[in-house]
């Protein structure tokens, strides 16, 4: 994960200077409230009223406590103080949400389409463990090599955006077949758990360009105040260095 110190950084190769950038702080605010709100309290919501199980709420209400209350924090921070927290969080939130709506998913199979058998709660446990092994494992080989080597991205990107669109896809279809019950329950379980392998997809990007920014830290370059931050900060007395 170290990159060799001989290795300048105008010869590192894009995905490798990628993965040592910070979230555009300008960006922070509203990617925290469109990943908490959106991408992780909508497709729970939906499997929890859909369970209707109060114990459910249970297990995963420490999860989403610890993600709402530390994007809370993220939302009042100045965010050019949190630009490597920020990157944990993401990982963070990919990690906890990815298990929160995991056990949502095992709750809807139970409890909304009654299915009891064993094999099928091993095939999707199975299933999940060896796709986060998969993407696991894809970020550390893709950083593993040559760092000044350049990588085709192009494949990647189109699977990564097939899958981003998966839920709406599965919310469309969902609506289409209003009629039939167990279908809208069906496509519903499927939303979920795409969600899932999404989040499962951003703790280990995240996860891993935490620690690899923090191994590299001779490599990494915060984003400078803007002028309007500057002005700001110098009226309320914080001196600028």
């Amino acid at each position: 994960m170290k990159i060799n110190a001989k290795n300048r950084q105008q010869d590192l190769a894009q995905h490798v200077n990628k993965q040592l950038e910070f979230i555009p702080v300008e960006d922070v605010k509203s990617s925290v409230i469109v990943m908490v709100l959106v991408m992780l309290d909508i497709p729970l919501l939906l499997g929890l009223l859909s369970i209707f199980e109060l114990e459910f709420l249970y297990i995963v209400s420490p999860f989403i406590l610890i993600l709402h209350l530390w994007g809370t924090r993220l939302i009042i921070k100045n965010p050019y103080s949190t630009q490597f927290e920020m990157v944990l969080f993401v990982g963070i939130w990919g990690l906890c949400g990815a298990i929160s709506l995991f056990v949502t998913v095992l709750g809807m199979s139970y409890y909304t389409l009654h299915i009891t058998s064993i094999l099928y709660y091993i095939t999707i446990s199975v299933t999940t463990i060896l796709l986060t092994y998969i993407l696991v494992k894809y970020q550390k080989d893709k950083y593993s090599d040559d760092p000044t080597k350049e990588k085709e991205t192009g494949k990647q990107s189109k699977y990564i955006g097939v899958l981003t669109a998966s839920p709406a896809i599965g919310y469309m279809l969902g609506q289409s077949v209003q009629e039939t019950n167990v279908l809208k329950q069906v496509f519903a379980l499927i939303i979920v758990y795409i969600s899932v392998i999404l989040l499962v997809y951003a703790a280990a990007k995240f996860l891993h360009r935490y620690f690899f920014i923090k191994a590299n830290m001779d490599y990494v370059n915060y984003q400078p105040y803007s002028n309007k931050e500057k002005n700001k900060l110098m009226k309320q007395g914080v001196e600028i260095k």
